[in-house]
């Protein structure tokens, strides 16, 4: 198996080094060689005949596009979080997607953590919490050149961190009811959200509390569960060996040709009250 992974940045280079460990051969392609693509997927794809795989890593006002590129050679493909920060050309994708039956998946590795992993689908409440200084998250470059502080890159602490609404949204179904208020308390962002609070009532009875922030003077990622009558906090251990598993996940899914968790159009249903 080989991969062609659209985006040199650090989670690109992560899921390199993970598939490499897995086995699989993998390619970079920079933002600046996207006019290349079609040809490096051609020659990829002739070189041996081994399944090929596409991954997108790029700033995500870039998903879409990249995704329909690399629909357009037939070809599994494994999309970083968030799915998209702008709509269109979502309906196009999914209609591709659909109509090739390609294997497809959104990466929300929270989902493969202990933490997430135990919680009751039955529970009546849950209240979330994530926050970091955002100059301490990107300590290796100008935070506010980063997609996280700037609009027009699909930033904002909603999109970036949408992990948290997406374990809820796999723990507990679908959605009935979603409000938020965000707003850019600081000039931690150019122009982005750095501090959102909402609640969910989801379709099962589970209400959900949620505080996303770029403030938070240390990192701090926990969720407060009602169990036996008491608010019971568990703090969301982290590391590598989650994006392992996930990219293990879908690769194992390839394999077997069958349907990922977190497809392109589950991860829509969610972000569809979200933009």
């Amino acid at each position: 198996m080989k991969a062609i992974i659209i985006g040199g940045g650090s989670i690109g280079q992560r899921h390199a080094l993970n598939l490499q460990k897995l086995g699989v051969s993998t390619r970079i392609i920079d933002i600046d060689e996207i006019d290349n693509v079609d040809s490096i997927i051609k020659c990829e794809k002739n070189f041996d005949g081994d399944q090929l795989i596409g991954l997108v890593c790029s700033p995500n006002i870039n998903h879409i596009e990249h995704c329909l590129k690399l629909s357009e050679h037939n070809i599994p493909i494994f999309c970083e979080k968030p799915f998209y920060s702008s709509s269109k050309g979502i309906e196009e994708l999914l209609n591709i997607i659909k109509e090739k039956n390609l294997i497809t998946m959104v990466g929300c590795n929270l989902r493969f953590i202990d933490e997430v992993k135990s919680i009751n689908p039955n529970t009546k409440y849950i209240n979330v919490y994530f926050g970091y200084d955002l100059k301490k998250w990107r300590p290796k470059t100008d935070h506010l050149k980063s997609y996280s502080a700037n609009k027009n890159l699909g930033g904002g602490v909603l999109l970036d961190v949408i992990h948290e609404l997406d374990y809820l949204y796999f723990k507990f179904g679908d959605i009935k009811n979603i409000s938020y208020i965000k707003d850019k308390l600081t000039n931690i962002t150019n122009d982005t959200e750095d501090l959102v609070m909402g609640r969910i009532e989801f379709k099962n009875g589970t209400l959900a509390d949620f505080t996303l922030n770029y403030l938070s003077e240390k990192y701090q990622r926990y969720y407060d569960i009602l169990e036996e009558n008491v608010l019971k906090r568990k703090n969301l251990k982290v590391d590598n060996q989650m994006y392992v598993e996930e990219i293990k996940y879908f690769i194992d899914h390839v394999k077997s040709n069958s349907p990922c968790m977190n497809n392109f159009q589950e991860a829509n249903n969610l972000l569809k009250h979200l933009i």
